[in-house]
């Protein structure tokens, strides 16, 4: 006897989306071909946090179909959908089972199609994104047989199929032994598809977990496939950050199963129930303690304020996502972790150049951070560029990306090392400032004396003149430069340069760059010198 289920009721209200569109639209046939891209960089990066709640599920307890949580499928025109109908012929629900029916069609004169099959789906009724699904069931085989648990995008966002999206939980064959799990969109990792070893004629538990970022295929409770969002990934390769609904059908026939032998009809699809469990983020606070406390972002390479719809700021640490700590300045901020991929429940501000600059308060150790955008907003802001810094002062590398929806930056989280320092002594070609006593290195806050082994011209010692002393001089060459090989690339966010002491000229416009390999250098900072002044 089975044994009594569990009755469960919905734990939060469905949200009503748009209604219901003939799949037909979406999906012309789950066997066509379809190109086979490489792999993107970056793929299997991401492991959200979090967990998973029961809100919904069915047990087939009663003596009919579920019209508040299932509707039956009619005929189509892809493979799957040539033999479905919605009579009672090939459903039944009985002794806590749904039974989906492949059959001879008994009245070729009413229908003249030759077979008959059931399907039902939950579009309209259940339509969810992220989340794990659980369906428990077993099958007969036959020949031209292809029963399937399946999701499909409940509207056209991204188009027809496959660009839409579709996940295959599982679908058999004929008399295989194995079932196989498949991803299908317009652009797609390798690999996108798995099959696994089933008992067919035994009941086993068909899974998926779908996080923000990846997507895990189980049997009876065992990981058999990950397919993962590939870094700086866009729709193509991942649409599946929109609503799907849940597809069990019994099919016959098709370009890929084959043709159908009808003496081993009828065949039987037995579902034990459905369940649906809501995912919830991770609601860790913070990450690990580390160096990085301030995060830049420059909206679209612009310097005015023109992006409004930015919802999302989640730090990423080892893979592992975390909400914006609390403590951080970020200008016009309407709350912390809010907006996760993407709702909008607020927006960040900017300043008025274009930029947010957060300072989480204090330092953590993170190695990517996810922008999200306003997800109906289909506009793709180009060119963002988010940086990292632990003073606030010197930040590493750009990293720039595209976001639609969102978009992982895998941040730089060490300024970059450098070798030459060029210094213009108050913007004079010729030389007139003798007076230089220090240039100083200074990394996280500490002082420590020029590396040996540069060759400044006429340079008197190393870490002379500390704090503006009168123990020696730098020397300028004759266009009034002075350009400092350290003598190898080292890794420092600012420098000090001192003036003698006593002397109480101000020296203005100094100006100060950097040079990996003293041919390009980077950004001029210029400032007024009397005693000390720290640049960078």
């Amino acid at each position: 006897m089975k044994k009594m289920k569990n009755k469960w009721i919905i734990l939060f209200s469905m949200v009503i989306f748009m209604g219901c569109e003939d799949v037909a639209q979406e999906i012309t046939d789950k066997s066509s071909s379809e190109v086979i891209q490489a792999p993107l960089a970056g793929s299997s990066y991401l492991k959200s946090a979090g967990d998973f709640q029961l809100v919904w599920q069915d047990d087939f307890d009663g003596s009919s179909i579920d019209a508040s949580k299932w509707s039956r499928i009619s005929e189509g025109t892809p493979d799957w959908k040539n033999y479905m109908t919605t009579d009672d012929q090939v459903y039944d629900v009985s002794g806590g089972y749904l039974h989906l029916k492949g059959i001879v069609n008994p009245n070729t004169q009413t229908d003249p199609r030759p077979y008959l099959t059931g399907g039902v789906w939950t579009q309209g009724k259940l339509d969810f994104t992220y989340g794990k699904v659980e369906v428990r069931a077993k099958m007969e085989s036959a020949q031209g047989c292809w029963p399937a648990i399946w999701l499909l995008a409940s509207t056209n966002t991204y188009g027809g199929w496959p660009d839409n999206g579709e996940i295959d939980l599982m679908e058999h064959l004929n008399f295989d032994g194995f079932i196989h799990s498949t991803i299908h969109s317009k652009i797609k990792m390798l690999p996108s598809t798995k099959t696994a070893k089933a008992v067919v004629g035994q009941f086993n538990t068909y899974g998926v977990e779908w996080y923000p970022e990846r997507i895990v295929f189980t049997l009876n409770g065992v990981n058999t496939f990950t397919y993962s969002r590939a870094l700086g990934a866009d729709w193509k390769q991942w649409p599946f950050d929109q609503d799907f609904h849940i597809i069990l059908s019994q099919q016959l026939g098709g370009s890929w199963v084959g043709n159908v032998n009808a003496s081993h009809l009828p065949v039987d699809y037995v579902i034990d129930y459905v369940k649906y469990y809501e995912y919830a983020p991770s609601s860790v606070a913070a990450p690990p303690s580390g160096l990085n406390q301030y995060l830049k972002i420059q909206m679209n390479g612009s310097n005015v304020n023109q992006w409004s719809h930015l919802t999302e700021v989640t730090l990423i640490n080892e893979g592992i996502e975390y909400v914006l700590p609390l403590g951080h300045n970020a200008p016009t901020n309407l709350g912390d972790g809010m907006g996760v991929n993407g709702a909008s429940s607020g927006y960040f501000g900017l300043d008025a150049n274009g930029q947010l600059e957060i300072d989480l308060g204090q330092g953590y150790a993170f190695d990517a951070i996810k922008l999200g955008v306003y997800n109906t907003d289909h506009r793709i802001y180009q060119n963002v560029e988010v940086s990292v810094s632990a003073n606030g002062i010197a930040y590493g590398a750009s990293v720039i990306h595209d976001v639609q929806n969102s978009n992982i930056f895998k941040v730089n989280t060490n300024p970059p090392a450098n070798q030459y320092i060029k210094i213009q002594m108050n913007g004079s070609t010729a030389n007139t400032w003798d007076h230089l006593t220090e240039v100083t290195l200074i990394s996280g806050g500490t002082e420590f004396v020029l590396s040996s082994g540069h060759d400044a011209p006429t340079v008197l010692g190393d870490g002379i003149g500390v704090n503006g002393a009168s123990s020696g001089y730098y020397g300028l060459d004759a266009s009034g430069l002075l350009v400092i090989n350290l003598g190898q690339a080292i890794v420092f966010d600012a420098l000090k340069l001192g003036v003698y002491n006593g002397d109480s000229r101000t020296y203005q416009n100094v100006e100060v760059s950097l040079s990996v390999d003293g041919v390009t250098y980077g950004t001029v900072q210029s400032h007024n010198i009397q005693n000390s002044q720290i640049f960078f």
